[in-house]
């Protein structure tokens, strides 16, 4: 919590400053524009930030934003938690008995607050220098720098036709990190229907046969180098925008926790999809569904996870009726989402065949997540059974040549005995074990012929 105050008291010492400024501003604009001051009035000047270390003056540095792009995040986060700001532009015009309109801005319904708008920045910033207010329109242009990393968006009434009458916005995830230093993480709901994935385990953990191990740390790879690939026009057009993985094979054998892991290593947060959220029977609203997801993680720079990615992204069929053609322009649009998207996606699913051809020539990297082999059997034996268990290494030796399971079934057959131990007062016996694997087996519809 020391920490945690530390990092808000140095955040909000700097954004009084930023705020003292934009009082500054709106001061300088109205002696200007009134002529209230006889004497030339210098433009106020913003504190230097250059050996600013909160979190706010890092990501203004990190981003390289101008006076007037500076000026537009203080007036937002003005208009979120000090108002008050804007009360001089409340003054009414006694020759017409109506407000400036010069001022831009809305009022709220009592009509008591001033809300500003991007004509009131452009008020306080330029005043009356149209070629420098005609010029501001690149902030409506999609590779403006804010709405590049995705840091405001407009809003408005419908009426609003002019987006000189829209208010700017602060992405929440911006407003929390410069405010309190935290990372945004949405919760799930209907709105957005995709879960944080985490666990406890390290990247050391992470059991996997050597020639799946080195597709993975392509993907690494792949991630430590993006802003490489994002700064080289040369790059973005020979290797493509974001990346895209496949990851198939039989449950329990890495594929979620691979996923979670690479988010881990590279301080990455990865969110799982929820399909049962996602996908709807009426015409429309898969997409719906699925747009709000990507929307929200299109500069974020989050591992985008399906899991039992068949159910979307199967094969397309032959147009039979109405469903068949809608199901096509389901994957269709998916296509067009998954290779816009400039992150890491990875698929998961139990049946390679299933997916869509024209998602394959979209893969970057298919991995096969095969049952663990001998060797790797016996290392994820010993994993799980460190520390909790006194086992000798001949019956480590002996599950891991006889039973060719996963290691998420190894995990399951781990937490079964180690309870039957507790419930015996008794430690972990090799017969609590072939019990355990007894269980997995048949769970997985198999033989429970087990050689004691």
């Amino acid at each position: 919590m020391k920490n945690k105050s530390k990092i808000i008291q140095s955040n909000s010492f700097t954004l009084k400053s930023e705020l003292d400024w934009l009082i500054k501003l709106i001061d300088y604009r109205l002696e200007v524009y009134f002529k209230l001051n006889k004497k030339t009035v210098e433009f106020p000047e913003p504190n230097p930030i250059n050996n600013d270390n909160s979190f706010y003056a890092k990501w203004i540095r990190d981003n390289s934003l101008d006076k007037f792009e500076r000026l537009i995040v203080i007036s937002s986060i003005a208009n979120l938690f000090f108002p008050e700001v804007f009360d001089k532009f409340l003054i009414k015009n006694k020759g017409l008995d109506k407000r400036f309109t010069e001022f831009g801005g809305k009022l709220d319904s009592d009509k008591s607050r001033f809300i500003p708008t991007f004509s009131t920045l452009c008020f306080i910033f330029y005043g009356r220098d149209f070629e420098y207010v005609f010029e501001s329109q690149n902030i409506f242009d999609k590779n403006y720098k804010l709405n590049k990393i995705g840091a405001i968006y407009l809003s408005g009434n419908e009426n609003d036709h002019l987006k000189f009458s829209q208010v700017i916005n602060l992405d929440e995830e911006i407003v929390k990190l410069i405010t309190l230093g935290e990372k945004y993480r949405p919760n799930y709901s209907s709105n957005f229907p995709a879960k944080l994935l985490s666990t406890s385990m390290n990247w050391k953990d992470l059991v996997l046969n050597p020639i799946i191990m080195e597709e993975v740390e392509n993907i690494n790879a792949w991630i430590e180098y993006k802003e490489d690939i994002n700064k080289s026009k040369v790059l973005q057009n020979k290797i493509g925008k974001g990346y895209k993985c496949l990851f198939y094979g039989p449950p329990g054998t890495g594929k979620t926790l691979t996923a979670t892991l690479l988010g881990n290593r590279n301080d990455i947060d990865v969110y799982r999809i929820d399909l049962s959220q996602v996908i709807s029977k009426y015409v429309g609203e898969t997409e719906k569904n699925l747009s709000r997801v990507f929307d929200i993680a299109e500069n974020k720079n989050w591992i985008l996870f399906f899991d039992e990615a068949e159910s979307l992204f199967s094969k397309r069929t032959s147009v039979g009726d109405s469903k068949d053609r809608f199901a096509n322009q389901q994957t269709a649009y998916l296509l067009q989402r998954i290779e816009e998207y400039s992150g890491l996606v990875i698929l998961a699913t139990n049946l390679k065949p299933n997916i869509d051809r024209a998602f394959s020539r979209r893969i970057q990297s298919t991995i096969n997540f095969s049952i663990p082999t001998f060797f790797e059997r016996k290392t994820l034996w010993g994993n799980f059974l460190n520390d909790i268990s006194d086992l000798p290494e001949k019956s480590i030796n002996r599950f891991s040549k006889d039973y060719e399971i996963s290691g998420g079934s190894i995990k399951n057959v781990i937490q079964y005995a180690w309870l039957y131990s507790k419930r015996k007062k008794d430690k972990i016996k090799d017969e609590h074990i072939i019990q355990g694997i007894k269980r997995e087996l048949m769970k997985d519809g198999k033989s429970v012929e087990i050689n004691n």
